[in-house]
This record gives C-alpha cells, sequence and structure tokens, in this order.
C-alpha cells in the first residue's frame, strides 16, 4: 500500500455513541490517501469493538496507557506517516471534500505550515446549532495567535507533519486547552492561513472534556496558555519552558453543562436569525433553545424579549 498523504488523529475515550460516525465522516474521502490513527485512552464502553467493525485499511487502532490528552496525540504524532495532519475527536464530524481543498492551498502556499478553517457546532444527534463567526475572508493568522488570539478550532487545521513533530507535539501540562497552546506555539515559528470554508463539525455533549471538566480548571489552561504565549514573545521563552509553571488549581466549580452550552449557542442563533429577516427560523430556533434547557430560568428573559422582538418588530 502506498504512504499516506494526510494522517487524522483521532483519541478516543467511551466514545461508543459517536465514534462510528466520526470514523465515517473521515473514510467517505477516497480522493485523497489517508491513514486514521485511533489512540484508545483505556476504554471501557463498546468503543474499541466498534472501531475494529469498521474494517477499513486505513484505518489503525493503538492503545495508550496513562497520561492525558496531550500524550494521547503525542503517541498517534509518533505513529504518523502522512505529509499533512489533521485532528478529529471521536465526537465530532469532518464535512465531505475537506481534505483535498485544504492540501490545495498548502501546496499552493509552501511558505505556511497550516491552514485553518471556520466551523459550526452540532446537537448530539448532528443537528446545527451554530456556524461560529470566526472570519468570512481567506487570510493569514500568524500575528494573531503571536498576540496570544485564536480563532478557530483545532479540529479545522491541517499542518505539515514534520513541522508538527519539530515542534513537539502537545504539551503534557495542559490536561486541556492543549490545542489552544498548540495552536499558539506553531505561531510562533510558522506562518498559518485561514480560509472561511467549513471544515469541521463540533459536538456539543454531556461526556465531552468541555463538560466534564471543572469549570475553573478549563478557565485556568485557558489563560495560561495565552499568559505562556505572552512570556514566549516578551521573554523568548515561557514558564513551562523554564520548568515552572503555575500549579493547577483544584477542582472547585462544576463543569458548563452542555444542555447550557447547546442553549446559549441557539440563543445566539435565533438572534442573528432575527437581525437577518428570517422571523420564522429565528421562532423555530428559540423554541429549541428553550427546550434545550427549560430548568434554566436565566435564559428566559432572553427568549421572551426575542419573542416580544418577533411579535411587535417595531416595538
Amino acid at each position: 500500500m502506498n504512504p499516506p498523504q494526510v494522517t487524522i488523529l483521532m483519541p478516543l475515550y467511551n466514545a461508543e455513541r459517536f465514534v462510528v460516525q466520526a470514523l465515517r465522516s473521515l473514510l467517505q474521502d477516497q480522493a485523497v490517501p489517508l491513514e486514521v490513527i485511533v489512540i484508545d485512552h483505556q476504554s471501557s464502553d463498546r468503543s474499541l469493538a466498534l472501531v475494529q467493525a469498521v474494517g477499513d485499511p486505513r484505518l489503525r487502532l493503538v492503545a495508550h496507557q496513562g497520561g492525558g490528552i496531550a500524550e494521547v496525540l503525542n503517541t498517534g504524532l509518533g505513529l504518523a506517516r502522512g505529509e499533512f495532519i489533521g485532528r478529529c475527536d471521536a465526537d465530532d464530524l469532518y464535512p465531505p471534500d475537506r481534505l483535498a481543498a485544504q492540501i490545495a492551498w498548502l501546496q499552493q502556499h509552501p511558505k505556511f505550515a497550516a491552514v485553518a478553517g471556520n466551523y459550526t457546532a452540532i446537537d448530539p444527534q448532528g443537528r446545527p446549532l451554530i456556524r461560529f463567526k470566526c472570519g468570512d475572508q481567506e487570510t493569514d493568522i500568524t500575528e494573531e495567535l503571536q498576540a496570544g488570539v485564536t480563532r478557530t478550532h483545532l479540529g479545522t487545521f491541517l499542518v505539515r507533519t514534520s513541522l508538527l513533530q519539530q515542534l513537539g507535539g502537545f504539551r503534557a501540562y495542559f490536561t486541556t486547552a492543549e490545542d489552544i497552546d498548540l495552536q499558539l506555539r506553531l505561531g510562533d515559528r510558522h506562518r498559518v492561513g485561514y480560509c472561511p470554508q467549513v471544515v469541521y463539525h463540533y459536538r456539543i455533549h454531556p461526556r465531552s472534556i468541555t463538560h466534564t471538566r471543572a469549570s475553573n480548571q478549563r478557565e485556568f489552561f485557558d489563560q495560561v496558555a495565552q499568559r505562556f504565549q505572552q512570556q514566549r514573545q516578551t521573554q523568548g521563552e515561557d514558564d513551562l519552558q523554564r520548568g515552572c509553571p503555575p500549579p493547577v488549581p483544584a477542582p472547585r466549580t462544576a463543569p458548563y453543562s452542555a444542555p447550557l452550552h447547546s442553549q446559549d449557542f441557539l440563543i445566539g442563533r435565533a438572534w442573528q436569525e432575527l437581525a437577518q429577516g428570517q422571523g420564522r427560523q429565528a421562532l423555530g430556533t428559540s423554541l429549541r433553545a428553550w427546550w434545550a434547557y427549560p430548568q434554566n430560568p436565566s435564559a428566559w428573559p432572553a427568549i421572551a424579549r426575542l419573542w416580544l422582538k418577533l411579535a411587535w418588530p417595531r416595538g
């Protein structure tokens, strides 16, 4: 078999509900020589059996013992044979024909190490929640990464594998926000492009790391990634490189609940639709927002204001 042109890394932990759909979204691409490396992190549900049953020769399943998400991804990175590399979590999706377009862009822009794109959020059933406003124009995002700004999800990136390996991959200190840290470090050394097409579908559900990690820890790592970037830009290296990173706080606050996350997205989408004159769509989306988490009284005023605006648009 010829070596793959692209390697997709898929970390796996107890994703039996979604992993087959995620794999099919990748393996449907027949135009690009592809390998998908699934790195299992001690799953205890039916995930492994479901992956093995897919039976596609482009699929490689490897086991990882111990460590966090960064080590899991680095295990796959060390095995990657493709010229280009991407990531897809076991609960998310790639849209069709994504890879060919990003490969073509990188081939046309040899001075760039990576290209990123826009993305959407979807609910557990795969229904759209919102399309993020990551930008409508093709552009170079290197300077904003150097300023500590990330406009999109790491799942939208396609990166030259050799450069990602030279960067050292993911840093184990980050038990979350490892993706933000990687984006920022990539921008330190290399040029990164952005194209506005949607190239990733991020699924909101209760078992994702965003919704199982204590909110104070998740916010801590987000902030530390940006602080480290500022240190590298002003001092040449960050506290993690110096061997003195800040201690990770104990979990103190509840995770950001998936229903609340979905509701926030849907309320924002409903207001966008209303501003665009799409009243019927705004009404339907607002009803979905209420139904996503009816026990949340803090959302009721925003939904009520939207309904009033729909009923009396000149009010």
